[in-house]
């Protein structure tokens, strides 16, 4: 193999983590990925800390230590943020939050870092039916700062992209 054959071959196949690891980090814009089952629905969140928060480090004042636990508490309840059709009658099982800079003795993030909030609502459904699309104005209800939303779907109906902007409150990916 010629010497800058290689590298170039590496360059092509194997992106860089970042690459890799998602959605651009955006402010003012969140990304959802959802994944449908016969009854479960998966919901991921990855968003900026700024987007949902206002900055994207670690709070320094009782008020910004009290906004960041508030924003902990609202991403518990993901039934409050997301609405699911009503007829497929999901209840939400579990939630995982990530969010490093929100937690007590968080150290600084290094100049030029970002901070992330991901948070995963897994929902089991009691009733079978396609899923065509997910209110999410409880979500921009919680969090004035969120201006677009994109998302990714997986389910039994194929592979599905959603986007919208406020001030429309819904994502629809199949008619």
């Amino acid at each position: 193999m010629a010497p800058l054959a290689a590298p170039l071959l590496a360059a092509l196949c194997c992106p860089p983590a970042s690459a890799q690891a998602g959605h651009a980090h955006v402010h003012g814009a969140v990304a959802l990925e959802i994944t449908v089952e016969a009854n479960r629905v998966t919901v991921r969140l990855e968003a900026p800390q700024d987007s949902l928060l206002g900055h994207e480090r670690t709070p320094r004042t009782a008020a910004e230590k009290d906004a960041a636990a508030a924003l902990l508490k609202r991403l518990q309840t993901g039934t409050a943020l997301l609405g699911l059709p009503a007829e497929r009658r999901c209840a939400q099982e579990a939630v995982d939050i990530e969010a490093p800079q929100l937690q007590p003795g968080a150290k600084p993030l290094p100049a030029g870092s970002h901070a992330e909030v991901e948070a995963t609502w897994r929902f089991n459904c009691t009733a079978p039916g396609a899923l065509q699309g997910l209110d999410v104005g409880g979500l921009l209800d919680a969090f004035a700062r969120i201006q677009q939303v994109t998302a990714q779907v997986a389910g039994p109906g194929g592979a599905h992209r959603a986007r919208l902007k406020r001030p429309a409150r819904a994502l629809v990916w199949a008619k």
